[in-house]
């Protein structure tokens, strides 16, 4: 039995699409032991929030309103560092997966992929290993 099955697992989503959001706190009430704890539609008061409701997951898209994402996912990263944060974006691009893991991400989704690829890297991440969807992993290897 891996550490997942045992725990509960908080998840805070920052996405300014409200669809998508929707979407994955409409996925994530039928998983076992995961629980969402929120939406934020940019990463404005990400860092307040991570800092007063410590969520084991991040989920962080890239192209939204307000302060640089991969500035706000190093801030995180190094204040936060229990909060482990999966990039889920559309843009799957070489240099932005790299700022993404320089950052601190521990994860990098496609959102162009299925949403279950969401999940399974929430699941690797939450096992310790960092976790890219095979869109990205094709895209490093090119």
């Amino acid at each position: 039995m891996n550490a997942q099955e045992m725990s509960e697992y908080t998840v805070l989503c920052v996405d300014d699409n409200p669809h998508v959001s929707d979407a994955l706190r409409s996925m994530l009430h039928r998983t076992p032991n995961l629980r969402w704890i929120g939406t934020l539609p940019d990463a404005t008061d990400l860092l307040e929030r991570v800092e007063s409701e410590r969520p084991d997951i991040v989920i962080l898209d890239l192209d939204m309103p307000g302060p640089d994402p991969f500035e706000v996912l190093a801030t995180l990263s190094e204040r936060c560092p229990d909060s482990k944060t999966i990039v889920f974006t559309g843009h799957v691009r070489r240099d932005y997966i790299d700022r993404a893991v320089e950052a601190g991400a521990w994860g990098y989704v496609s959102k162009n992929e299925a949403e279950d690829r969401l999940f399974e890297a929430i699941g690797q991440v939450l096992d310790g290993r960092f976790a890219f969807s095979p869109e990205v992993r094709a895209t490093l290897d090119t």
